[in-house]
């Protein structure tokens, strides 16, 4: 017969372990999520997009805040 503390077979010992496990899983994740935010944030700032110029403007030109009325 076991004693009293000591577990008595594998699954108790695996038991006491699952909670590390998950604690460590979740750290994990929230390390990587946390990594992949920075890296998007940095080369959405870093990056240009490669658009081309709108038609109706020359390369370089800079754009207005005021909305262009439609000559239709």
């Amino acid at each position: 017969m076991p004693r009293h503390g000591a577990p008595s077979l594998p699954v108790e010992r695996a038991r006491r372990r699952a909670p590390d496990v998950r604690r460590a899983r979740r750290r994990l994740a929230v390390g990587l999520l946390g990594a992949g935010a920075l890296a998007a944030t940095l080369l959405t700032a870093v990056v240009t997009p490669a658009a081309p110029p709108p038609p109706d403007r020359g390369p370089g030109a800079t754009s207005s805040d005021v909305a262009q009325l439609s000559r239709d």
